[in-house]
């Protein structure tokens, strides 16, 4: 039998679970209760007769209370279905002079009920005969540090509540027993702590947590400092350490231990038979979370359960030495110094004045007045002077607007000269070093590529279809893989990172790994003109990455307010900062050599002007030919007809 009532709700979502028979009496200290814990529905699971539970109804109705019930006096296999609410939280009331209360104790604990999710509030008599009080029955169960359990125990005339909870069962822990408050009917509910509960759940009591770290290579003998380190250290990547750190000091201030178990990788399936890995052995809830953290996909999260905030940021590139050979990218960058505007307000003020200065030598009476103001134009902008090989002629008057005009057109050519060229010179010296943009240059370079051998990239080359530096469907994933399986190979494909650096300063080579993994080597090995060629392409963007758990973990709730703190308080930047290591970068003091490709402007630029140059020079030769030839010819005739003249006046 089940009803349900709703009525003005305006709050998150609370069941109620009472079970039993209650006086007046306590009806007023539960609803006081959970009140107090901002309660609007109520779920009856009940023993009762129809009578009371009709009674019980419409009291948290009048109170405003939504409420549901179904009878458990025999059949209690309901309760895992009816308590079981993954976006809201679940209150439960326990009646515990229930003839079914240990068995309702021990079905909830193995469906995992006593955890954030549910709020439970049991009700003890100490006038009720049995075998099992509910503190003895609550220590075989398994209970949690998120718990939220309060026994209130009836002592004749008010009712004391006692919080209940375990910081790991299954660690051993005996069960944690703190004092919450009273009740009474003269002064009501007095609960004298409003913190958050996990600051009384502050001491763990040196419990013992399973966590499963990642060490590449898997060494010989392991130490827990070698986590936490802030030197390198070979096979434990930059976010293993910065999870470390931090857990280290989540370790300190709540007096809880690790026992390590250590994995060759992150990511593995969860089937039976496969290799261990972070993901499937928790899992497998062989451990209660990672001293590393990854990045999660959707997928994952169906594996294991996250902790937030992100502890770091995970990435990768291929690094490689910028070949000083070969003609290089084209780059035309010598127009960009100046917009377009500006431009055609330049070729618009030489215009002007070019008619300035041919009005100005028509008024001087200058031969070629045209052809005089286009040269001393042209001559002054490419900051040289025109003569026409012939001296000034003096007149009557002279024209200042031409030695006006030609002032102008210098200052200006000046100015824009020097803002031309120091942009371009800037260009050229600070400009990026040609590196390769994007997957397709590294695909079509001539470099042999090899990889530090860790765990996601074993599984990127093995998996066909797993893109997993991008993160998404990228098919030039697969191109690159399958350039790297079809490329001669004269080293290995998997390198350690010390060979790998000292293989790209070759030359030949371009190595994958993480930054932060090769500038320990790099800052040792290389000289500042390595530096200044040393180019990195990005495979893995910065993405964060996450400490992991169990699914439904009772360790996320204290986790997720525990990193919260340390991030509001700096720890998780002071920790990154810590293992960034020092990022050796180039002094500048070595000049870089420009390629082919970016001056093929400027000899295009020479070539074109010799061509036209040449064509001019043939033509003024031809032209000269052909006026040497006119003036031959012409010069045969007047000597030929003088000859004449001189024959014809002889007598």
């Amino acid at each position: 039998m089940s009803m349900a009532f709703a009525k003005n709700l305006s709050i998150p979502l609370l069941l109620w679970v009472f079970i039993g028979t209650a006086a007046a009496w306590d009806l007023r200290f539960v609803l006081d209760y959970f009140r107090r814990r901002d309660i609007r529905h109520l779920c009856l699971l009940h023993c009762t007769s129809p009578h009371d539970e009709l009674t019980l109804g419409h009291t948290f109705i009048d109170n405003n209370v939504r409420i549901s019930t179904c009878r458990i006096n025999k059949d209690i296999t309901k309760i895992e279905s009816v308590l079981r609410k993954q976006s809201v939280p679940v209150g439960v009331l326990l009646n515990g002079s229930c003839d079914n209360t240990y068995n309702i104790l021990d079905k909830s604990s193995k469906s995992g009920l006593f955890d954030a999710m549910h709020i439970w509030l049991i009700l003890e008599h100490t006038s009720a005969t049995r075998n099992m009080t509910i503190d003895d029955m609550m220590q075989q169960m398994n209970l949690s540090v998120d718990s939220d359990i309060a026994l209130a125990t009836f002592t004749g005339s008010r009712y004391e509540l006692t919080d209940i909870f375990n910081f790991g069962k299954i660690q051993g822990n005996e069960l944690e027993r703190t004092f919450l408050g009273t009740w009474d009917q003269t002064n009501g509910l007095k609960i004298p702590s409003r913190s958050f509960k996990l600051y009384d759940r502050w001491d763990f009591h040196n419990l013992t947590l399973r966590v499963v770290t990642v060490v590449v290579g898997q060494p010989k003998t392991f130490e827990p400092e070698m986590l936490t380190s802030l030197s390198y250290t070979k096979g434990i990547s930059v976010f293993t350490k910065t999870a470390a750190i931090l857990l280290d000091v989540l370790k300190e201030k709540h007096n809880f231990r690790f026992n390590y178990t250590v994995a060759g990788r992150w990511i593995g399936p969860p089937h039976k038979n496969a290799s261990l890995a972070v993901t499937n052995s928790l899992y497998w809830g062989q451990q209660d979370l990672s001293c590393t953290s990854a990045r999660i996909t959707s997928e994952r999260l169906q594996w294991v359960d996250i902790f937030n905030p992100p502890v770091t940021q995970l990435e990768s590139r291929f690094f490689y030495l910028i070949p000083n050979k070969g003609i290089g990218n084209y780059e035309n960058k010598f127009l960009t110094p100046l917009s377009p505007a500006v431009w055609w307000c330049s070729v618009g003020a030489g215009i002007f004045c070019v008619l300035v200065l041919a009005i100005a030598a028509v008024l001087e009476r200058r031969p070629r007045p045209a052809i005089y103001a286009v040269l001393s134009v042209l001559g002054a902008v490419c900051q040289q002077g025109y003569e026409e090989g012939t001296g000034i002629v003096e007149h009557r008057y002279s024209c200042q607007g031409q030695r006006v005009t030609l002032l102008v057109i210098g200052l200006t050519s000046m100015l824009l000269y020097n803002y031309y060229t120091s942009s371009v010179v800037s260009w050229l010296l600070s400009a990026a070093p040609p590196t390769l943009s994007d997957i397709d240059g590294l695909i079509r370079s001539d470099f042999e590529l090899i990889f530090e051998d860790i765990g996601y990239t074993t599984g990127w080359f093995e998996d066909a279809g797993f893109f997993y530096y991008r993160g998404y469907k990228d098919p030039k994933e697969d191109e690159l893989r399958e350039k790297v399986r079809n490329t001669k190979r004269t080293k290995d494909l998997y390198q350690t990172v010390e060979y790998g650096i000292e293989l790209i300063r070759t030359g030949d080579y371009a190595y994958h790994t993480e930054p932060y993994s090769a500038y320990q080597t790099i800052s040792r090995t290389f000289v500042d003109s390595e530096l200044c060629r040393l180019g990195s392409l990005p495979m893995i963007y910065p993405s964060p990455v996450y400490i992991m758990t169990q699914k439904r973990s009772s360790y996320k709730e204290f986790f997720n307010w525990s990193l919260m703190r340390l991030s509001e308080r700096g720890h998780i930047k002071a920790a990154q900062a810590r293992v960034a290591g020092f990022i050796a970068t180039c002094s500048g003091s070595t000049p870089r050599a420009l390629a082919l490709g970016q001056a093929a402007p400027a000899f295009g630029l020479l070539a074109s002007i010799t061509i036209v140059a040449v064509f001019i020079m043939l033509l003024e030769i031809l032209w000269h030919r052909w006026a040497y030839k006119n003036r031959k010819d012409l010069s045969f005739h007047k000597t030929r007809n003088e000859q004449r003249k001189t024959i014809s006046q002889r007598p």
